[in-house]
């Protein structure tokens, strides 16, 4: 059986601005991006969030791709590319 529920990163504080900030990068909007984290009351944990939430899609990404995690992270850091 398998799980169809969508992951949950833990990281309740920093959340809603982590997801702004990769809005706004996504879009490719530094000024849009930079106006978030200054106005921010949680770079902090934003940051700390971002990681998590990254670190949670490398690691779907190397279940869909059935490699260990660590063989995603070597890939990225030697190619620079995300297996998104």
């Amino acid at each position: 059986m398998t799980n169809t529920q969508p992951a949950r990163v833990d990281c309740d504080r920093g959340f809603a601005t982590a997801i702004s900030m990769a809005e706004a990068a996504a879009d490719r909007n530094p000024a849009w991006w930079n106006e978030i984290r200054m106005s921010a009351d949680d770079v902090l944990d934003a940051s700390y969030c971002s990681s998590k939430l990254l670190g949670a899609l490398l690691q779907s990404a190397a279940h869909r791709l059935g490699v260990p995690a660590a063989d995603v992270w070597a890939h990225i850091r030697r190619t620079g590319e995300l297996p998104l």
